[in-house]
This record gives C-alpha cells, structure tokens and sequence, in this order.
C-alpha cells in the first residue's frame, strides 16, 4: 500500500495516508476515500509529505499493524 506522510507523531511513529478510488455502483462516478494507519519505522530520514510503501505485520502496540517497507 502506498501512503503519504502525515505527521511525525513520535520517534518510532508516523501517521500515514492512504487514499483509494472506487466507483459508485449506480452513478458510475469516482469516490475518494481516505484512510489513516499509524506505521511503525526505526530510521528518521523522512520528512511530511513522503511517499514510502507500507506491509502489514503483527501488532507493534495498540493501534500500529503497519511497517515501513520502503521508500516508494
């Protein structure tokens, strides 16, 4: 999954965005929506506004399930 970052939330969390696009069954237009996911990451060489690619994984702590993969 491809996301942007968000927010640097702390020094082993960043909040990302993923966007997805489908299509609306009856009026056949396009809908954006939006999903946040905090994702888990041990270097600090990234800067808001990044894309990276992200996996998911086993729980890291309440609410991160999500590991950086790479930058993308």
């Amino acid at each position: 999954m491809k996301v942007k970052i968000l927010n640097i939330v702390g020094d082993k969390t960043f909040k990302g965005l993923s966007t997805s696009y489908k299509k609306h069954p009856k009026y056949k237009k396009y809908i954006t929506s939006y999903k946040t996911n905090l994702v888990h990451f041990e270097e600090k060489s990234f800067e808001i506004g990044d894309e990276v690619l992200i996996s998911e994984t086993k729980p890291i702590s309440k609410r991160k399930r999500w590991i950086l993969k790479s930058r993308g």
